[in-house]
């Protein structure tokens, strides 16, 4: 279509990489680099008569922001040598689309379920600005990770040249989404049909879904243990009784809620990677017994290690061997040591053959050296020295002599056991002594008695002014503990009250959350708000309330209320929600409870849903 090529530079900002995939038959895709901002996407080029049309809709298409569609970036026309080319600038295609994940298996009802809501809340984003997909298909639906993306907003629709009013437009993605599903799980498509012109003759089109007389076959009809409400969707989409949904938002209040969306947890078992498992072998040690019958799948014996010689005395079988041939030579001398064989204890130079080896000696060995006086053969008295292998001949080995010394156990110990006697004493004698009440004689001074002044005869009163005033003993310092959580559903039912442990437990790492709710910060029109109420260990002044949390944005009130009244009491701050949320109040106030009142979800992983890791007081 084009003479694009690699490394072409387009408007002097998209370099183009390498060819990309694309099931459309007008169009030409690239993945290409934006050297300005420095970040991947991907360059489409469009002809034929309906190009104009495909650009119009992505320009409309561009305005439309939702984390679950592939954004369109730039729209343009541009010249490469052989006359004007229209092209679109999208984020780039991750993932894997519908098409390639039911290629290796079915997918499951829950995944299948999440999938369809994913999408649908997709297009009910574009529908509010008054965009429209009318071209679903297997091919433009992509999972990365746990994301849905629906590909190819606006320009897929236009180069297919689709128009429909606004409430035909909404009922075709619906149903397109239903279809979506449907293939999910059957492996069939029952939507538009795809052998048309505008889809490239090399794409993949999906076998048409069975009919019968009320319609497309139910899929409860022909996959086991089928979600109910997917099944319902499919009669009242593809059969004859009517109840069709009327655009993506009847689809996602169906749906609604539904779990996380994964790759792997879609596939079926036969489908899911197994874990290596262990290889163990036998191998049959060097000792074994000549003759004796290998397992089966018994790798042989390595053959034993030849070293070179270096004039250390060989230990094994050859030694004893070596042994016993010097003993029998001392005593066949009558007692007097023999002389020792050229060359003992020295390698043969280099060029010059090494002596040859003495019977039963193994090439490249040394011999020993000769028995000194005193020496008593094994050989001769018919017994092994004291600890030596009768099996192997191999040298007898002393015990190394023990040292003498102190031992510093019994020391250190008796240090441990006086210490324990002073520190017993000490104590019994703190607890018997009597407790001393006296003041301090700053306190005796400030105490003594004085003459009113009042009185003209100079008299004391001896027992009043004798006795002290009575001081009040300064309280010791109440910090504020946190008792115990819980949460306050003005509904009654109740959000994630299993978890809510998890905002005080000093984890931040765990967190309680409340429900994601779609398209409405407002708890999605249910309720006005929610509480999480926290209770004190006992009543203590508090000046401060820090907010752990994974969220941004919304709004939140810090009252000084209880469960029974949750929206009343004094307000004492308020605010919008940080990952980092710190509450200070102007001056202590004591309390016994306090109430985190959420009038308005904040954000998290762009849904609106409030994470709660911890809260602090203090």
């Amino acid at each position: 279509m084009t003479t694009a090529q690699p490394g072409t530079v387009m408007v002097d900002r998209y370099r183009l990489n390498q060819p990309a995939a694309t099931d459309l038959a007008a169009a030409e895709a690239w993945d290409a680099h934006d050297q300005i901002l420095d970040r991947p996407v991907r360059v489409t080029f469009v002809g034929g008569p309906q190009a104009p049309a495909a650009l119009d809709a992505a320009r409309r298409a561009a305005l439309v922001a939702d984390p679950r569609l592939c954004r369109v970036l730039d729209v343009g026309t541009t010249d490469l040598g052989t006359g004007e080319q229209s092209y679109v600038i999208t984020e780039p295609y991750a993932g894997e689309s519908l098409t390639h994940i039911v290629s290796r298996g079915l997918v499951d009802a829950q995944q299948a379920r999440a999938l369809m809501g994913e999408a649908a809340t997709a297009l009910e984003a574009a529908r509010q600005r008054g965009v429209h997909h009318l071209a679903l298909r297997p091919e433009a639906v992509r999972v990365d990770g746990h994301r849905v993306v629906v590909t190819g907003l606006g320009i897929d629709a236009g180069l297919a040249g689709v128009e429909a009013t606004e409430s035909d437009a909404a009922a075709r993605d619906a149903r397109g989404v239903v279809a979506l599903g449907y293939y999910a799980l059957t492996a069939r498509w029952p939507g538009e049909p795809l052998d048309v012109d505008w889809i490239a003759p090399d794409a993949v089109r999906p076998l048409p879904a069975q009919t019968g007389p009320d319609g497309v076959l139910a899929v409860s009809e022909l996959v086991p243990h089928v979600d109910e409400q997917i099944d319902d969707l499919v009669r009242r989409t593809f059969g004859t009784g009517g109840g069709a949904p009327e655009g993506p938002g009847d689809v996602v209040a169906a749906l609604e809620p539904w779990g996380q969306v994964s790759v792997l947890g879609s596939l079926p078992q036969f489908v899911q990677p197994t874990p290596e498992r262990p290889v163990r072998s036998s191998v049959l040690g060097a000792g074994s017994p000549a003759g004796a019958e290998s397992l089966p799948g018994t790798p042989p014996p390595a053959p034993p290690v030849r070293r070179p010689s270096t004039g250390r005395i060989a230990r094994g079988a050859a030694v004893g061997t070596a042994g016993a041939a010097a003993g029998a030579a001392y005593a066949a001398n009558g007692g007097h040591p023999t002389a020792p064989a050229p060359g003992y204890g020295q390698q043969a130079p280099y060029g010059q053959q090494a002596p040859p080896a003495a019977p039963g000696q193994a090439p490249g060995q040394v011999p020993p050296p000769p028995p000194g006086p005193g020496y008593a053969p094994a050989a001769a008295t018919g017994a092994p020295p004291s600890g030596a292998s009768p099996a192997t001949g191999s040298f007898g080995s002393t015990a190394a002599p023990k040292r003498r010394g102190v031992n510093p156990t019994p020391i250190v110990l008796a240090l441990i056991l006086v210490g324990v006697v002073i520190a017993a004493v000490w104590a019994v004698g703190q607890a018997l002594s009597p407790f001393d009440t006296s003041p301090p004689p700053a306190a005796e001074a400030s105490q003594t008695p004085t003459a009113d002044p009042s009185e003209g005869s100079g008299e004391q009163s001896g027992e009043e002014s004798a006795e002290p005033e009575p001081t009040e003993e300064e309280s010791p310092e109440v910090r504020p503990i946190i008792e115990a959580g819980s949460e306050i559903d003005p509904l009654g039912n109740g959000e994630k009250p299993e978890k809510v442990e998890f905002a005080y437990d000093s984890d931040p790492s765990t967190f309680w959350h409340t429900y994601t709710y779609q398209n409405d910060p407002v708890f999605g029109g249910f309720k006005e708000g929610l509480g999480y109420e926290v209770e004190l260990r006992e009543p203590a002044p508090v000046t401060e309330v820090e907010l752990n949390t994974n969220s941004e944005g919304g709004s939140w009130e810090l009252r000084r209320v209880t469960a029974d009244d949750p929206e009343g009491g004094e307000v004492l701050a308020s605010g919008a929600y940080s990952p980092d949320t710190v509450i200070e109040l102007d001056e202590p106030v004591v309390m016994d409870g306090f109430v985190l009142w959420t009038t308005e979800l904040p954000t998290s992983a762009g849904e609106f849903r409030l994470e709660l890791n911890e809260i602090t007081v203090s």
